[in-house]
């Protein structure tokens, strides 16, 4: 077989501006349908998923590399499982340095199955969500050719204005630890060429220091700002940065018209 023929660079470009201009949409629907059902968080969540799964999809948003053969359902629990690993890795970081230098204390102790299975799921929901809007929408909207450095900053960026945007609490230190994540999770995706690495860290990141902490297995305050909110976070989210950048970086160079 011949090499890929090169895309014609004016093609290239409207297929980039339609990606943009659907993506803007696609985003614009999802926050009105989550301020539309803001009293049903939960329902607000799915609905919101639903509709992010669809739009992205049409857009060739993949949670697998399309130019590689369908993965097995253990491959894709392999991929999800690692994701896990480094996600709720770096969240127990946080959470035990914070508990060791006096920035969290532990309330209280206690185990509520429900509390944990729908933390768990809605958690799940939430990170697929976010996962294909900020990260696979934005990669998809920049393309392969573009150098990883431009596309790891880009998503930075966006995961910035997603906290700015939505969190009326949000303070300096929140928006850099924001921004470091969201160059971790984007740099997963594009060492794995899909979404179920940075789904799963996101997912697994996100229970941690939400469901799990919060009630379904201990209920830990914070002595003075968040904990995703202050000098150590930013620490974490810098180290978890870094070694998901490590991870892009050394991933085979193989690129076509819709890898992310």
């Amino acid at each position: 077989m011949g090499a890929e023929k090169p895309l014609d660079p004016r093609a290239a470009l409207r297929d980039r501006t339609k990606i943009v201009g659907w993506g803007l949409a696609l985003f614009a629907a999802v926050q009105a349908l989550g301020m539309l059902l803001a009293k049903n968080h939960t329902g607000a969540v799915v609905a919101q998923l639903v509709l992010t799964e669809f739009g992205t999809g049409r857009l060739a948003i993949a949670w697998s590399d399309p130019l590689a053969p369908e993965p097995t359902t253990k491959a894709i629990a392999t991929r999800a499982g690692l994701g896990a690993a480094i996600g709720a890795s770096a969240a127990i970081v946080l959470l035990g340095a914070s508990l060791a230098l006096r920035r969290a204390t532990i309330a209280d102790v206690t185990f509520s199955i429900s509390t944990l299975f729908v933390g768990t799921v809605i958690t799940g929901f939430a990170a697929a969500r976010d996962e294909l809007l900020l990260r696979g929408l934005v990669l998809r909207a920049l393309g392969p050719r573009a150098s990883v450095g431009f596309r790891l900053a880009v998503g930075a960026a966006a995961g910035v204005a997603f906290r700015f945007g939505t969190d009326a609490s949000a303070t300096p230190w929140s928006l850099v630890v924001s921004g470091l994540l969201a160059v971790g999770f984007s740099a997963l995706w594009i060492a794995d060429r899909g979404a179920w690495l940075p789904w799963g860290a996101n997912a697994a990141f996100s229970l941690v220091l939400g469901p799990l902490s919060q009630g379904a297995v201990l209920d830990v305050r914070a002595t003075g700002a968040p904990l995703d909110a202050g000098p150590l976070a930013v620490a974490v989210a810098a180290a978890f940065a870094a070694f998901s950048v490590r991870r892009a970086l050394t991933r085979d160079p193989r690129a076509s018209s819709k890898d992310a």
